[in-house]
């Protein structure tokens, strides 16, 4: 499955919590979101689309969290060349 660079926009748009932002990007690729229970492991993404995620999930940081993007780096997508 490909994601896009304006579907990832429009989720960081509409997001108001990084959290809101994570489970949007969790349904975009699992359509079947509400049905699953568990899951091993965590999707695969390339290198440039996980940093490009990981800039946005900065942006949206609350200021309390000094911009860390940390649900993104503990529950967010694994990353591959």
């Amino acid at each position: 499955m490909e994601i896009t660079k304006e579907q990832v926009d429009h989720i960081f748009k509409q997001s108001k919590s990084t959290e809101e932002a994570l489970i949007a990007l969790y349904k975009l690729i699992l359509p079947d979101w509400e049905q699953i229970k568990t899951s091993k492991g965590f999707p695969l993404i390339g290198k440039d689309g996980w940093l490009y995620i990981c800039e946005c999930f900065i942006r949206l940081s609350k200021p309390k969290e000094n911009g860390f993007p940390g649900l993104w780096l503990n529950k967010g997508f694994d990353s591959s060349d």
